[in-house]
């Protein structure tokens, strides 16, 4: 299975999409560790 998902994403049509994927979990959770690091004080839950 693993060599099946290799075989794919090797196919220069696929490797778009899974450097697509890749980028945007990476921007993402960038942006989730910014927003925590530069804003957690700001906006802690204070209830």
């Amino acid at each position: 299975m693993i060599e099946a998902m290799m075989e794919w994403a090797a196919k220069p049509s696929a490797a778009w999409w899974v450097l697509a994927g890749a980028a945007l979990i990476i921007v993402i959770e960038a942006a989730r560790v910014s927003k925590t690091t530069l804003w957690g004080d700001m906006i802690d839950d204070d209830e």
